[in-house]
């Protein structure tokens, strides 16, 4: 029980397009947390989210161990953000990943792409990372549903630098937070961020920061240096940083 004696509602994920349809079936994987994790009953109300906008009040009408089902009573169309935030973050050791993948979903982040950086302590090969990405994936939806965040960030596969950076587009904008060279605020750069721009990327290095190679490339790309403030910050609170920074100035904006 929160404060003052308020019941918070609890929420689940359903599958996308589910909630037009008056009554929803939810997955095994949630099903089984209504019924046998949470003990939820008929009748109990519940928060549907389908992860692309749609936020439904529901009264569960069939709760079993073979599936739960719930009827939706109201349905609300999110809207998503004018300009979307991607977190090009190099990837990091273990729980200070997790925790990054939940702060910056519930930061608002909209795609999270996990760079190998030369200076990543992490190395991945192909069929782990297959698997790391659907543990990661789950994180984000758990992460989405504890705080009821309408829109869920993807979350690509670990990647090379070399194999995903590109020129950043017209309607893009690309911010590099590293310790080294010329920088300017990210919040004084997002808040410039002009009308025709719908994605903007914040690049974060790992532990040791990026190296002089991959700072030159994302420069190369059109990134612009920036910096998160005056301390210098764990990689994973950097990450979150560049999240809330640039959410914040464009969402001003």
């Amino acid at each position: 029980m929160s404060p003052g004696g308020f019941v918070a509602m609890h929420r689940f994920l359903a599958p996308r397009g589910a909630l037009m349809h008056g009554t929803v079936t939810l997955g095994p994987r949630e099903s089984h947390h209504a019924a046998v994790v949470l003990r939820l009953r008929e009748g109990d109300v519940v928060e549907l989210l389908d992860g692309h906008g749609a936020v439904a009040s529901a009264r569960l009408s069939r709760v079993g161990r073979d599936g739960v089902e719930a009827v939706v009573s109201s349905l609300d169309q999110r809207e998503p953000p004018r300009v979307a935030v991607g977190l090009v973050a190099a990837l990091i050791k273990g729980k200070a990943w997790d925790w990054t993948l939940q702060k910056c979903t519930e930061a608002g982040v909209s795609c999270i792409v996990p760079v190998l950086a030369r200076r990543s302590v992490v190395r991945i090969d192909p069929e782990e990372a297959a698997r790391r990405r659907g543990e990661w994936e789950r994180t984000v939806e758990e992460a989405a549903k504890q705080c009821g965040v309408a829109w869920l960030p993807e979350v690509t596969p670990p990647v090379s630098l070399e194999s995903w950076l590109r020129p950043v587009a017209a309607d893009e904008a690309g911010w590099i937070a590293a310790l080294d060279g010329d920088r300017r605020s990210l919040l004084g750069a997002a808040r410039e961020v002009g009308p025709g721009v719908r994605r903007a990327w914040v690049a974060v290095g790992p532990e040791g920061d990026w190296d002089a190679d991959e700072v030159a490339r994302f420069r190369h790309a059109g990134f612009r240096g920036v910096t998160l403030g005056g301390n210098v910050m764990r990689a994973e609170t950097a990450a979150l940083a560049a999240v809330v920074l640039a959410r914040a100035a464009l969402d001003a904006g």
